[in-house]
């Protein structure tokens, strides 16, 4: 009983804080509550790795991928997460010390992880908030990290479908992935969401090597 009353008020802290990031931060949080179990898990069944590959998460917030990931990476992988939130930062090094937070914009993320090196780059990054320049930079960094059949796997909110900067954001997309799916809606989601999985093709430069 004691075990699960620690759970539940450890989760409600980790909310509060998440909440309390968004009104620092709007813009850059993008959402005013983690996400839900059910949410949670379609990202992290969206990728597809071993144990040992190299896993990227751009905007961890609280941590609620970054748990099940690097419970599938089992000790052996590394996982690479860039945050803006500095508050989050100090949050994710106690929960997750085997993983590697930085305070770092995702389109630095060159800085940390080799080119064509990660099997798969997951974002809660809020696309939609995005100026098109920003989501230019963040995405070349992104395909420039994958390896090839790499993978790319975002979320977005049902209610921002039709956005300017998510209509762009998806057509970056089919721009730059030989392959994208799309989930159905998540409705236990607050608020509703889906997920995006995108495939790397091979380039010219991949075919060569």
């Amino acid at each position: 009983m004691r075990t699960e009353e620690h759970d539940l008020a450890s989760l409600s802290g980790r909310a509060w804080e998440f909440v309390r990031a968004f009104l620092r931060e709007p813009l850059r949080v993008g959402a005013i509550w983690p996400s839900s179990e059910q949410l949670s898990q379609a990202v992290a069944r969206a990728c597809t790795f071993s144990p040992a590959d190299t896993i990227v998460e751009l905007g961890p917030g609280t941590g609620n991928f970054t748990q099940l990931l690097l419970e599938r990476l089992d000790q052996r992988g590394r996982l690479v997460a860039l945050e803006l939130s500095a508050t989050n930062v100090k949050v994710l090094r106690r929960r997750f010390p085997q993983a590697e937070f930085t305070f770092d914009s995702a389109e630095h993320l060159a800085k940390y992880v080799p080119a064509r090196s990660a099997r798969c780059v997951v974002s809660g990054l809020a696309w939609g908030n995005m100026m098109p320049a920003l989501q230019d930079r963040i995405m070349s960094a992104i395909t420039s990290s994958l390896a090839t059949g790499g993978q790319f796997v975002a979320f977005a909110y049902s209610h921002a479908r039709y956005y300017p900067t998510t209509l762009r954001f998806r057509k970056l997309m089919f721009q730059e992935f030989a392959r994208v799916e799309t989930t159905p809606i998540l409705w236990r989601n607050l608020p509703p969401a889906y997920v995006y999985r995108c495939w790397r093709a091979a380039s010219r430069s991949d075919d060569v090597s």
